[in-house]
């Protein structure tokens, strides 16, 4: 499950084409492990631990019910695999469970924390080679896709602003003496976004790191000032040599481009960036849209328009039809309504209280590896929940999969905490020990149920 997620997190898009068998119409590898493993689970003594007594089990049950009724009516309505395609942003939430049964054990915690700095430390490398994508993905082996064209499987970067600050996050928090090489790293991290990534998105979620360092990690915050003063040195030395390389949307950098591209964020600026401006007005009038449509029909108002039908008319450059509004909770409020909605932002915060209360009981058991941990996922769930307000980020795999992954996680903590089976340190701990604190954790939940 974790190089599954690994999988995700480094080569997003491309990631998400390999299937089950690799050739032809096979089940995409994601949904073929998420039904593997839940079937070893349901078939466990980890599928009774508690999961009823989590904060999102009930919002959990009717943003469910409503989806498994519209898929059902969806894909008997016509809809036919359209309507499983739809549906996406229901059906790999299973992967909450599959987190949060995994991390209910104790042995669980040494691999993961292991697993969880190094992903990110190679995510935060991998990135680095983003300027060079051009020249690098003609080495790629490529896939096909059932559309019938071929991706490059390495040097996608199909969400690169959302990784690199989750990854730059987890460098300033980390608890480590090897400090300079970090903020080296996180300056050159954030220097690769502002410059070459080029994604209006990333200012948002660079304001969202500092928030969250300021409030939940104050003593990081010389840190923090640190790596943007980094990032600010590297920018003017790159203005500096003259290198022309341009980014993502063929604009050379310069600080008069980085205050136009701001401003495209509601719909300003000058015409370096009209295209992105443009695309503000386009989303707006799909939001709209779905919005009147769904006023139609009460019964539609509560329950959404379902699954199989295109929420936008909007034809792409192959002339294949955009079946999102570029917004993952319009799609929700779309298709599955206001209650639907309602369920859906209900599950999500309380994903996010959950993450909270383990990073405040983190740094109350004096578990730093956990604290470290928690701040980096609740800043990965925070920007991909910014990224999902402009673009489809839980209709694709890539995004949900490890996203609901670390959020099962993180509920998991929060239920062990609870119960008192947390300790300060796992690393200190035994694989016996570890063992003996798991059985009698489990214990407990049987003689509870």
């Amino acid at each position: 499950m974790l190089a599954l997620v690994s999988g995700n997190i480094l080569f997003t898009s491309a990631f998400m084409l390999l299937r089950v068998p690799p050739a032809g119409a096979g089940v995409p590898i994601n949904e073929a492990a998420l039904v593997a493993t839940l079937l070893v689970v349901l078939f466990s003594r980890q599928s009774i631990a508690g999961f009823v007594h989590t904060p999102i089990f009930f919002p959990l049950m009717v943003f469910w019910s409503i989806a498994s009724i519209q898929l059902t009516l969806g894909v008997f309505g016509g809809g036919g695999i359209w309507a499983v395609r739809d549906a996406a942003n229901a059906i790999e939430i299973g992967f909450l469970f599959v987190g949060y049964c995994l991390a209910l054990d104790q042995r669980f915690d040494r691999p993961f924390a292991s697993w969880f700095v190094t992903i990110f430390v190679v995510a935060a490398l991998y990135l680095l080679l983003y300027p060079f994508q051009g020249s690098l993905v003609g080495f790629s082996p490529t896939i096909s896709s059932l559309s019938g064209y071929d991706a490059a499987f390495l040097f996608s970067y199909g969400n690169p602003a959302s990784t690199g600050v989750a990854a730059a996050c987890l460098l300033i928090v980390l608890h480590s003496h090897r400090l300079v090489w970090r903020l080296v790293l996180t300056g050159a991290v954030v220097m690769t976004l502002i410059v070459f990534v080029q994604a209006r998105i990333a200012y948002l979620q660079l304001v969202l790191l500092f928030g969250l360092i300021v409030v939940l990690r104050p003593g990081r915050v010389l840190s923090l000032l640190a790596m943007a003063v980094g990032a600010l040195t590297m920018m003017l030395l790159f203005l500096a040599s003259g290198i022309e390389l341009s980014g993502r949307l063929g604009q050379t950098f310069s600080f008069d481009f980085l205050m136009n591209h701001i401003q495209a964020i509601w719909g300003g600026g000058d015409t370096t960036v009209r295209d992105a401006a443009e695309g503000v007005d386009l989303r707006l009038e799909w939001w709209l849209s779905i919005h009147e449509r769904l006023q139609n029909d009460f019964v539609t108002f509560i329950f959404g328009l379902g699954y199989g039908i295109p929420l936008t008319s909007f034809r792409g450059l192959s002339d294949d039809i955009v079946r999102e509004p570029h917004n993952s909770f319009v799609s929700i409020y779309g298709r599955l309504g206001m209650f639907g909605l309602a369920a859906f932002l209900i599950l999500q915060t309380s994903i996010v209280q959950a993450t909270i209360r383990v990073i405040r009981a983190a740094h109350r058991l004096s578990n730093p590896a956990l604290h470290d941990i928690g701040m980096t996922i609740l800043c990965f769930l925070g920007v991909h929940l910014i990224y999902s307000v402009a673009e489809g980020g839980f209709e694709v795999s890539f995004i949900a999969v490890p996203y609901y992954f670390f959020a099962g996680v993180m509920l998991a903590f929060d239920r062990r905490i609870r119960v008192g089976n947390l300790a300060p340190d796992a690393a200190r701990l035994t694989v016996k020990q570890e063992e003996e604190v798991s059985q009698a954790y489990l214990t407990r939940l049987d003689s509870a149920r």
